[in-house]
């Protein structure tokens, strides 16, 4: 797994205590959230796209 073409290994996950914001960052198949206060993404915070009926939609809209 890659967060801005650098291993999640390398980067690490966000270890903030309590966050002020969260934003999202689109990569090629699907997004990340993201904390605002460390730039880092949040464990478990990778939303893959479903490319089955060639739109994009996230795993969320699903349920």
């Amino acid at each position: 797994m890659h967060f801005r073409g650098i291993p999640i290994d390398k980067i690490g996950y966000c270890q903030c205590s309590t966050p002020s914001a969260m934003t999202s960052e689109n990569s090629e198949w699907g997004y990340w959230d993201v904390c605002c206060d460390c730039g880092k993404p949040f464990e478990d915070g990778f939303h893959y796209y479903n490319h089955y009926d060639g739109e994009d939609h996230d795993e969320i809209d699903l349920y």
